[in-house]
């Protein structure tokens, strides 16, 4: 049995409700996300992500937004996938200073600091580090259990990024990545996901899910500069391509 044909009924049997709130995405409009309890969607993860899924913790979401149609499920092919010109000199640079490894998600008082580092660069204001409850909520507990990978980027001994990612049967997801301001000089969100596209191709992986496009949003478009890409609104049935203007 195909799992799309009984979309309606999965929904159903995870949906946990509906939460509305100002779009993080789009200034001035409401957004109201879809929850679903991650332990019952039985294996199926990848079908929800083209659905427009995306996972939190222990729980998966998609937007549902009444008046707005802007949010796109973004995936890259990964077998096809060319590094542009600025990304391989981003990527050679990286090859000289990162270093990665690789393993379960896990909370230190290390990587809790550097997080509020990340959200004070981020968004300009200052925060205490989460404490182990907190941080663990958003970024150790998961609802795929092993499928759920932390990579950790370092520049000699210093943490500089963390991602965390999950590994499907046929795609490779990533979930969230913070880093080091001092680090901006070697573009670490660029050079984490080119890592995970390397990554992706040596496992064989099919795609790998970028999460939402936003066309209106500039803060999502450096998405679609690792061609090819391709877009899927969360209730459509085909893919199409979509070129970066900034892609070179």
């Amino acid at each position: 049995m195909k799992l799309e044909l009984d979309r309606e009924e999965v929904e159903d049997a995870i949906h946990l409700g509906d939460v509305s709130d100002p779009c993080p995405y789009l200034p001035g409009k409401t957004a109201t996300f879809r929850f679903g309890n991650g332990y019952l969607i039985d294996g199926h993860y990848q079908d929800l992500l083209d659905w427009g899924y995306r996972r939190n913790g222990r729980y998966v979401y998609r937007p549902v937004c009444s008046q707005c149609r802007e949010c796109w499920v973004l995936r890259v092919p990964v077998h096809e996938f060319r590094r542009s010109k600025s990304q391989r000199r981003i990527w050679n640079k990286g090859q000289r200073v990162f270093s990665v490894k690789w393993g379960a998600p896990s909370y230190t008082p290390e990587k809790a600091a550097l997080y509020a580092r990340y959200l004070a660069f981020q968004h300009k204001t200052e925060e205490a580090p989460m404490d182990r409850e907190r941080y663990a909520s958003f970024l150790v507990d998961t609802c795929l259990d092993y499928a759920t990978l932390e990579f950790q980027y370092r520049i000699g001994e210093r943490l500089v990024g963390v991602g965390i990612v999950d590994r499907l049967e046929h795609a490779l997801s990533t979930v969230y990545f913070y880093f080091d301001p001092d680090a901006s000089e070697y573009s670490p969100g660029t050079w984490s996901a080119l890592f995970e596209l390397d990554l992706a191709a040596k496992w064989d992986l099919d795609h790998y899910y970028l999460g939402y496009f936003i066309p209106d949003c500039d803060a999502m478009n450096y998405k679609t500069r690792f061609q090819p890409a391709e877009i899927k609104q969360p209730d459509g049935t085909q893919w199409e391509r979509v070129a970066s203007p900034k892609f070179s």
